[in-house]
């Protein structure tokens, strides 16, 4: 039994670990694809940002790419829990799910560079350098949070609630692309006044 409980034990440390070393990793990743791009990006930059060797690295990741898609998984679990407690926070459908793309909007206004790697603003608005299999996961990610929101639009019998959030999406990333490009400033009118206008009006 000690000898099964001390492997138990060690196995325990060395998941641990690994995670430890995971984390680690993401985040400087997360770093240098802000910096640089994807495309710019190497593994041998990620390896001096997290203070290793990329020996170190591909025992946990296959590449930049599988890195890239770490980094944007974990920065949509963060999006799925705000976007799910401000529509959890509303009883009512329709205010639950303009709760939640107001919640979208606050959340990557605040994170400028999450919203930059998730639209691929670097090196232009196409998804160059993931895998299909990569890409359409984080998809499938990116769905069930809108899901959160489309399910409410459809409690609420809105007529096509598909349609509705993709707008209120729509609204939302396109008020953020403007005022990180500084284009916003040509219409004097700051996007957080823009967002809730539309989300008071028919659009929202």
């Amino acid at each position: 039994m000690t000898g099964t409980t001390g492997r138990a034990a060690k196995d325990r440390r060395a998941d641990t670990l690994r995670e430890t070393r995971r984390s680690l990793i993401v985040e400087a990743a997360k770093r240098v694809f802000v910096a640089d791009g994807l495309e710019a990006a190497s593994m041998r930059a990620i390896a001096a940002e997290a203070g290793c060797t990329t020996g170190a690295i591909y025992p946990l990741f296959r590449g930049k790419e599988e890195i890239y898609a770490a980094v944007l998984s974990e920065q949509l679990g963060a999006l799925m829990q705000a976007v799910s407690d401000a529509v959890a926070a509303e009883g009512d459908p329709a205010a639950a799910a303009r709760a939640g793309l107001d919640a979208f909007f606050r959340y990557y206004r605040a994170r400028p560079d999450e919203l930059a790697l998730g639209l691929y603003l670097f090196r232009g608005l196409k998804p160059a350098g993931l895998s299909s299999d990569l890409d359409r996961a984080l998809n499938e990610r990116l769905i069930r949070v809108f899901g959160l929101i489309e399910g409410r639009y459809a409690r609420a019998g809105d007529a096509n609630p598909r349609a509705r959030t993709a707008a209120g999406i729509a609204q939302a990333v396109g008020l953020l692309v403007l005022e990180q490009t500084g284009r916003l400033r040509l219409f004097g009118t700051p996007a957080p006044g823009l967002m809730a206008g539309w989300l008071k009006g028919p659009g929202g």
